[in-house]
């Protein structure tokens, strides 16, 4: 079967990662102090540079906008065309939403705005992404919550393994609102001592090896699972991409309320939380793919207190959402 391999990656997180900056330049604990992780934003003037259309994006579309392009920003400062885009989200655009709902009950439904509604339909950054780059090629979004990065990313691989297209833009992102946070809080969902996350990750996906980070080897979707099978499914992860358990250097944990998986992973395999970098959002795991693609490109591996020098060679990536969505992704330093 054909290899695919992640060509580029850009990331805005609570995190000064994007363009990674200072991100590894020292340890970066877990933020504590704050039930609400926000994304250290940059200077959206560099990647869009039009002030009008900047002007005009709500926060989601901004972040998403500017991961994408900066994904594909080439050595000449031009912008390479892929051959698809996903994008994923689990809640959309809810602060044009909150608007919208707000406008209508103020104005009993009469003279509303309508860009409030156009920009709160999850595809619009992945649309807005089309339009700026002049793509009239495939273009979707998935909105399948806690899967949502999971489904993008299983798109593009399937499109690129049948010949279908060389390389692909996938981008996940989502976004704090207070109403959200307040909604979700009643309903229970921070119980778990998880911190409310945002934020965007860009991955262009490309069939050819040259210069790539590493190769995404594999994107699985658990269901209706328990803390035994989740370690057994890692297992068999490694085994079907011809490497042993053993072989998986470091799984990065994306654990929410299943402690007893947790657990179970943590006896089995080596650890790393890379939700204490980023929180809790539908399209999390995006930014441990992300994580998991810049230690092994990097060469480094988090140990005590500081980054440690050392050769990976194969990550796991396990995401859990609300005890309902289950995934495992698997990336290795292809050595061929």
């Amino acid at each position: 079967m054909k290899k695919v391999y992640i060509a580029s990656t850009s990331c805005i997180s609570p995190q000064d990662s994007f363009r990674s900056n200072g991100f590894f330049d020292e340890w970066k604990p877990a933020l504590t102090g704050t039930d609400q992780l926000h994304a250290i934003e940059p200077d959206y003037k560099s990647t869009i540079t039009d002030a009008g259309k900047r002007r005009r994006m709500a926060h989601l579309i901004k972040m998403g906008v500017s991961t994408s392009l900066d994904c594909l920003t080439l050595a000449d400062g031009s912008y390479l065309i892929p051959d698809a885009i996903m994008s994923a989200t689990a809640m959309g655009g809810l602060e044009d939403t909150e608007k919208f709902l707000r406008c209508i009950i103020d104005n009993g439904e009469e003279l509303l705005n309508p860009s409030n509604f156009i920009q709160s339909t999850g595809n619009t950054f992945g649309g807005q992404t089309g339009l700026l780059l002049g793509h009239h090629g495939y273009n979707v979004t998935y909105a399948h919550g806690g899967y949502s990065m999971e489904s993008a990313l299983t798109d593009a691989m399937l499109q690129i393994q049948a010949n279908e297209i060389n390389n692909a833009l996938v981008t996940g992102a989502d976004e704090i609102t207070a109403t959200e946070y307040e909604v979700m809080r009643k309903m229970g969902f921070w119980r778990s001592g998880r911190q409310m996350g945002e934020g965007s990750n860009s991955f262009l996906l490309n069939s050819e090896k040259n210069g790539s980070l590493c190769e995404l080897a594999a994107v699985n979707i658990l269901h209706e699972t328990t803390p035994g099978q989740i370690a057994n499914s890692l297992e068999d992860l490694a085994n079907s991409n011809g490497l042993k358990a053993t072989d998986i250097d470091l799984v990065l944990t994306g654990c929410d309320c299943d402690k007893a998986a947790e657990k179970e992973i943590s006896a089995r395999f080596p650890v790393t939380d890379y939700k204490q970098w980023c929180g809790q959002y539908g399209t999390k795991s995006g930014f441990g793919l992300w994580l998991g693609s810049q230690l092994l490109s990097r060469g480094i591996a988090p140990k005590g207190n500081q980054w440690e020098q050392t050769q990976l060679k194969s990550i796991a990536i396990y995401s859990e959402y609300r005890q309902n969505d289950y995934t495992l992704m698997l990336l290795k330093k292809d050595t061929d």
